[in-house]
């Protein structure tokens, strides 16, 4: 196969400089370099990007099992009392649930393809994700407003603060994820984020699938996985990340004080829709 090496020139306020860029050239066409390996290898030599490590392949794919296993076991356990208990399962919460499945599912597969290093199919897949969260917001609004208590599931949501501001904040994460797609490090930060705040339900019911009485619902799903993000920098990269900090910051307005403004809405929006 025949080697190829592309020069380019960036014009920068300072001195100009070049990037040589070398790569086999791809069996299909003649095309030598794809954009996003461009814009890749350009972001890297600008900012003298930190190499990624293989620990992140086990740490990022540990997250991605125990998120799909939870949410797999949790709602599944759930479903089975509802309909065993002589209940409905109402079609947005079916819609919305199987939006979420593939969620968790595409955060696994596309950890999964990096540890596989097929990249190009990592980027195409996702291409789909602010798509999918952004309907998984508007299906969730319908689910989070119109939820009636359920005398034999006792999940407390109270600690999640508003279910609608987690559910923004999901978006929020997705959104800066794929806009730092380029950036390793803030881009698999931020979609991990992302799959945190939107684990809260899962992982309460998987917890009542295994019959565990959270010590605190709080600490368990939110704090102790972002703690993890902050260990596993520190200690794998000797550094923590903007991404890390950033995401920990928005969640803590989102959860602690914008909360209240959005229960005021939810509220709002629960009389509209039942009017």
């Amino acid at each position: 196969m025949k080697q190829y090496k592309t020069t380019i020139t960036t014009a920068q306020p300072s001195p100009s400089f070049t990037i040589e860029l070398s790569s086999l050239a791809k069996q299909k066409g003649n095309q030598i370099l794809t954009n996003q390996v461009i814009k890749t290898v350009i972001f890297n030599k600008m900012n003298k990007a930190i190499p990624t490590k293989k620990a992140d392949h086990y740490f990022f794919a540990a997250m991605a099992i125990y998120y799909l296993t939870t949410a797999s076991l949790g709602f599944g356990y759930s479903s089975k009392n509802i309909i065993s208990n002589g209940g409905e399962i109402p079609l947005r919460a079916i819609i919305h649930g199987a939006l979420g499945g593939i969620w968790y599912t595409l955060f696994f597969l596309q950890v999964l393809l990096i540890v596989l290093k097929k990249r190009k199919l990592h980027m195409k897949l996702g291409n789909i994700s602010v798509p999918i969260i952004i309907l998984i917001f508007i299906t969730g609004i319908y689910v989070v407003l119109l939820r009636e208590p359920l005398p034999f599931e006792p999940t407390p949501f109270a600690f999640m603060g508003s279910e609608l501001a987690l559910m923004l904040m999901g978006v929020i994460y997705t959104v800066l994820g794929y806009i730092n797609r380029y950036k390793p490090h803030y881009h698999k930060r931020y979609y991990l984020m992302s799959i945190i705040i939107l684990s809260g339900a899962g992982i309460l019911r998987f917890y009542n699938f295994l019959e565990i009485q959270m010590f605190n619902s709080l600490v368990v799903i939110y704090f102790i996985p972002f703690l993890l993000i902050f260990l596993f920098d520190l200690i794998i990269y000797r550094k923590l990340f903007k991404a890390t900090w950033i995401g920990f910051l928005i969640y803590i307005l989102f959860q602690f004080v914008l909360a209240g403004v959005f229960n005021n809405i939810a509220d709002f929006l629960r009389l509209l829709l039942k009017s």
